[in-house]
């Protein structure tokens, strides 16, 4: 036999051990019949247990969204190094944009070099060449721009997760 403890209408806790007398008396315990397998969030009343709704279905703009949040899965077809997931955060997009910038004007990154150290979302580092970066600076371009156009309802379609570069 299974007793549950309600609270505001709610399943809080359920116990094998009989509770009659081993807590304060203004607890409510319920005996929960055998059929009933009910878990801590599920709903009691006038004697039933009830499981909580099914969570909604995320809608396409907070996939989007949410996509944008893990980043992107980067396959490189010749450093195997590179292979990782990148961020596409705001602050990410804002960075790449700084060092796309400074090689589209210098023909360096930022601080005058050839490579860069780019830190994926795990927090490991991968270093990129100039024409390496831009490519990455591409995918994550691209990748941005269809989550935008599902946010904006542009479209119905979720980019890739992933994408392959040289």
């Amino acid at each position: 036999m299974m007793w549950s403890l309600i609270i505001n209408g709610l399943v809080h806790e359920l116990t094998a051990t009989d509770p009659t007398g081993r807590f304060a008396p203004g607890l409510e315990w319920v005996a929960v019949p055998a059929a009933v397998s009910p878990a801590q969030g599920w709903s009691y009343a006038g004697g039933m247990f009830t499981a909580p709704p099914a969570p909604a279905t995320p809608t396409l703009a907070q996939q989007a969204a949410a996509l944008l949040a893990t980043g992107l899965a980067i396959t490189s077809t010749a450093t195997a190094a590179l292979d990782a997931t990148y961020s596409a955060s705001v602050t990410a997009q804002a960075q790449i944009n700084a060092e796309v910038t400074s090689i589209l004007l210098n023909g360096t990154f930022a601080d005058g070099t050839s490579t860069i150290d780019w830190l994926d979302v795990s927090g490991v580092s991968h270093t990129f060449t100039i024409a390496q970066f831009k490519l990455l600076a591409t995918k994550i371009a691209i990748f941005v721009s269809g989550c935008v156009k599902c946010v904006n309802g542009q479209t119905t379609v979720l980019p890739n997760t992933s994408a392959t570069i040289l």
